[in-house]
């Protein structure tokens, strides 16, 4: 008996490379006394069809910035929104007095004055408190966009700016890709600053950029902005200081005085920039001290005091809220949804692949049976070599079922090789490869919802299904249909149970590694750089003949199942 096992586990590695997920239905039941085995390959049809994603939930450490014009997918724009963090008890230095020395009797970085000479006070603005008195200077305020890569034409000539937002984003809140800046600011303002940039710096040398330390970025100085903004942290952290001299200076706190920045693209076509941080500097002046007595050292053969610069940054972080406003051509993508001979993935936030798995005809066949392996691939066609800035097929794709897709990503889960699974696409083979979702199958079946179906149905009652189309509303959600079923055929065709989604995804692994030897996920969220792959399948493989076989087989996927019969019926 226990070579018969072996040999069908041995059969069953060879042609799938089977991972650890070889539940079965849990439908049969071993026996302990010894009867026939009968090992089968089964094969039965999938159908696949594009559907449009809608807005998508966008928690991410990345801000998407630019613009890019496709010839297959239209126009897609990316900005984004983000809340800039502050370090707990962050403080100013004082302001110069009569020396530099604290409580303790040390010397201290201090700010410059309103006793300071003019000429030192030339390229500052004196900031008062609202009693009037001069609490400190702001130099300037300074932004800059950290970038470690980006989409599209190195030299395309862009230009961003950066708004200051009116209302801070809800830390807790859940950002889609549809989010609109106009709730959280006067978009007809003026803009902080502005700046012109080519994804590649060419004005720094090429010993700079090619050094090993260097990461490119944009950078812009707010000069005009130094008071209304440097000026407003500079006043908030001075009231946050309390008589000992401990602050409560906090990201709120920080927060009301600054609530955030929105960064735009409004000019320039080719490039999408993946910014990583946006810093920002509120730059002062010092006066230079002795170290012993406090009292201002001068210059050099001069009798005028010693300056410098110092600054406070704040930038976004992961604890922070990072909101990314996605558009794409709403005619082009649903152009390439109604093609009926193939499907897509379009990411951000443009087309899923949707298929439909035979689970009740599985059901029906193999419920006495154990599977040991569920086989689904999705092949792919070639992409378009010619385009010069062609985008990338997705890399890593997560394949769900169509209930969990939204909680999925707005609960921050993980893909637990139940209800989800992940893979990544093979060069060599032009396919995404799921070699057992064989726990899929069998979560389906055990579905209540399938189970009540039956039931509702069974007592004569009709069932009132919310059904996706095609089309989006003015919010970027997809537009639902209401489709009132009377039996279960037409529950399993409009429902999403027997559903499953493609979806590109990227996923981040921690430094350890599991028993298993593989790395451990820490993190599964929507892949929002540009990216496309065109999938063979597509929604002529629905079409039925007068003797209700397929019209068109060919455009049908395959899931394999290797099962194994222990004689029960």
């Amino acid at each position: 008996m226990k070579v018969r096992y072996a040999l069908i586990a041995l059969l069953t590695l060879s042609f799938w490379g089977c991972d650890d997920n070889t539940a079965g239905l849990g439908l049969g039941i071993f026996p302990e006394n010894d009867q026939t085995i009968k090992g089968q390959l089964t094969t039965f049809d999938v159908t696949t069809k594009s559907m449009p994603t809608g807005r998508i939930y966008a928690k991410t450490s990345t801000g998407y910035v630019g613009k890019y014009t496709d010839e297959i997918f239209g126009t897609y724009e990316a900005g984004f929104l983000a809340s800039l963090n502050c370090p707990d008890g962050l403080t100013f230095p004082g302001v110069y007095k009569e020396n530099a020395l604290n409580s303790q009797g040390r010397a201290t970085n201090v700010m410059l004055g309103k006793d300071a000479a003019a000429s030192d006070l030339a390229d500052v603005s004196l900031i008062k408190d609202d009693n009037g008195n001069v609490i400190g200077n702001i130099h300037t305020v300074e932004l800059y966009l950290w970038y470690e890569n980006y989409f599209g034409d190195s030299l395309t000539a862009c230009r961003l700016s950066v708004y200051e937002l009116d209302h801070k984003l809800d830390q807790k809140g859940k950002y889609y890709t549809n989010i609109d800046p106009k709730e959280f600011l006067d978009i007809n303002k003026a803009p902080l600053g502005s700046k012109v940039y080519t994804a590649v710096d060419y004005s720094l040398k090429d010993s700079i950029r090619n050094t090993d330390s260097y990461v490119p970025y944009v950078h812009l100085e707010l000069k005009d902005s130094k008071e209304t903004v440097g000026g407003e942290i500079l006043k908030a952290a001075r009231a946050a200081v309390l008589a000992d001299g401990t602050s409560t200076f906090n990201f709120e706190k920080f927060s009301d005085a600054f609530p955030g920045v929105y960064v735009k693209s409004d000019y320039g076509d080719g490039t999408i920039l993946y910014v990583f941080q946006v810093q920002m500097n509120v730059v002062y002046k010092c006066y230079a001290v002795d170290e012993t007595t406090g009292e201002k050292l001068k210059k050099s053969n001069s009798s005028a005091d010693s300056t410098y610069y110092g600054y406070r940054t704040f930038a976004s972080t992961r604890e922070v809220i990072q909101a990314n406003q996605l558009k794409n051509d709403e005619d082009a993508i649903k152009e390439r949804i109604n093609q009926k001979t193939c499907t897509y993935i379009k990411s951000p936030a443009g087309i899923f692949t949707e298929a439909t798995l035979p689970v009740s005809e599985i059901y029906e066949k193999l419920q006495a049976d154990s599977l040991n392996a569920v086989k689904l691939v999705f092949s792919n066609y070639n992409q378009d070599g010619e385009m010069k800035f062609g985008m990338d097929v997705p890399s890593t794709v997560m394949l769900i079922r169509e209930k969990y897709k939204d909680s999925f990503f707005e609960n921050n889960e993980l893909t637990d090789n139940i209800t989800s699974f992940l893979t990544s696409h093979s060069s060599v083979t032009n396919q995404y490869t799921f070699s057992n979702i064989s726990t899929l199958i069998s979560d389906c079946i055990q579905d209540e919802d399938w189970k009540n179906a039956k039931q509702a149905f069974a007592e004569g009652k009709t069932i009132t299904l919310q059904v996706p189309t095609n089309e989006l509303d003015d919010n970027g959600d997809v537009v639902m249909e209401e489709k009132i079923v009377s039996n279960i055929e037409e529950w399993e065709k409009y429902s999403n149970w027997n559903k499953v989604v493609l979806i590109p995804v990227t996923v981040t692994y921690d430094t350890s590694t599991s028993s298993s030897g593989s790395a451990n996920v820490i993190s599964v969220r929507h892949d929002l750089k540009p990216g496309y792959v065109r999938l063979k399948g597509g929604v002529i493989g629905e079409e039925l003949g007068n003797n209700n076989e397929p019209l068109y087989p060919e455009y049908r996927l395959k899931l394999e199942i290797v099962s194994t019969n222990f004689g029960n019926n």
